[in-house]
């Protein structure tokens, strides 16, 4: 029995290094697996905090862009209204002042169309009254963009309108039209003031296209 034991006490000790040494690899395996995953974790943690204020900062970046951008945008369009509104107040004044000349030329035409002098020293008489055939009241609105082969089309104030001879066919160019100096004379300063207006409006047609190119 007592040999027993002596012969196999050093098995026993081998098998408690063994156990002991286990558990020492097994404690240590434990504790670098544990710093390791704190490690691990630590960095993760990190990264993902930067990560988050990355995307906050590009959150806010984007936010700020936005908003200068809207700005700006507000900027250019509050600038364009004024300049709209200039532009519309200053084509009110053009028709004001163009209406304005239409009523004192319309106030001397009556005048002008009565009486006449043949030379400086003579004396005043009465203007002879001249014939304006159908062909020239046809060739002045055509030369004014008005044509009389549509007549579904309303005439607008500016065109001389003629009576048609009866039968309801076109009268011939060499017959007179009835139209009296008086009556060209007013429809010369009509057309005046829609042509005045037509070009004020192409002039600020023509600033607001230069504007946009620049």
């Amino acid at each position: 029995m007592k040999s027993f034991v002596v012969k196999g006490l050093p098995v026993l000790v081998i098998i408690f290094i063994v156990g002991v040494a286990i558990k020492v690899l097994d404690d240590f395996g434990i504790s670098r697996y544990d710093a390791g995953h704190a490690l691990a974790k630590s960095a993760g943690d990190e990264a993902l905090a930067e990560l988050r204020e990355a995307h906050a900062m590009e959150k806010t970046e984007a936010a700020e862009a936005r908003t200068a951008a809207a700005l700006k945008a507000n900027t250019i369009l509050r600038a364009e209204q004024a300049r709209g509104s200039q532009l519309a107040v200053l084509l009110a004044d053009t028709k004001i002042n163009l209406r304005k000349t239409t009523d004192q030329l319309t106030g001397e035409i009556s005048r002008v169309t009565k009486l006449y002098r043949r030379a400086l020293d003579a004396q005043p008489e009465p203007l002879p009254v001249a014939v304006f055939t159908t062909g020239f009241v046809r060739v002045w609105n055509t030369a004014n963009g008005i044509s009389a082969t549509n007549p579904t089309v309303p005439a607008p104030s500016s065109t001389i309108r003629i009576a048609s001879p009866p039968g309801g066919t076109g009268a011939p160019d060499d017959l007179d039209s009835g139209l009296s100096q008086n009556q060209l004379l007013t429809n010369q300063v009509r057309n005046a003031e829609l042509h005045g207006i037509c070009r004020a409006q192409l002039n600020g047609l023509i600033d607001w296209t230069l504007n946009e190119s620049k």
